[in-house]
């Protein structure tokens, strides 16, 4: 039986929910390493935390992966459903929201940098990666959490008056206003590891 078109679209987004689930950080730094990223480091299953934290094979194949399931579920949404533009970013959306409220880690997750970049750059790639190179000069001077949130809003500029009509824009600035929390909370969280870091080593130096 052939889908009618507003169920091939929660299809999509299911399916895109479903592969933004799957919580490589975890699965990959408990194979490679029997490490559970969630307690070292920031506490963050995302790839950085997993190469700072656990190595880089286990960090690069979380990246990989990371990124490769947010577009995977565009490819579906295309080819399988035959889906297209405001429906295609619904589901990579969706793919997104599955990274940061993984229904595998009882809705919790990464910040969704990688699958939210991997999402835009398959959306638009010529502002993705100016983007990206605006993200790399920023970070020279900046810390890489405020080069995120300002590569995140310039990309939102973008949006608005260069690329997308009104239809798009809110799924997209959707993504774009995770990208931006998540680099904030990812800033608190790296605020708090350095904190501790500190009071372990104040404490180390007092035991001498």
């Amino acid at each position: 039986m052939e889908l009618l078109g507003w169920q091939k679209i929660v299809v999509g987004a299911f399916v895109g929910y479903l592969l933004g689930s799957v919580p490589f950080a975890v699965v990959f730094s408990r194979l490679l390493k029997n490490v559970d990223i969630r307690r070292v480091g920031t506490k963050n299953p995302g790839a950085a935390n997993v190469f700072r934290e656990v190595g880089a094979t286990p960090g690069l194949l979380t990246w990989l992966f990371d990124t490769g399931k947010g577009v995977a579920a565009m490819i579906v949404s295309e080819r399988w459903l035959g889906l297209s533009g405001y429906w295609v970013a619904l589901v990579g959306s969706a793919a997104v929201v599955g990274h940061c409220w993984s229904i595998f880690l009882l809705f919790k997750g990464g910040k969704g940098l990688a699958t939210s970049g991997a999402v835009l750059l398959y959306l638009t790639p010529k502002l993705f990666l100016i983007a990206i190179a605006l993200h790399f000069y920023i970070q020279k001077v900046a810390p890489r959490s405020l080069a995120v949130l300002i590569t995140a809003m310039v990309f939102f500029v973008g949006l608005v008056y260069i690329v997308y009509p009104q239809n798009w824009l809110t799924l997209l600035a959707g993504i774009v206003t995770l990208i931006g929390v998540g680099a904030l909370a990812n800033t608190e969280a790296m605020r708090e590891m350095r904190e501790l870091r500190r009071k372990a080593k104040e404490l180390e130096e007092a035991s001498y």
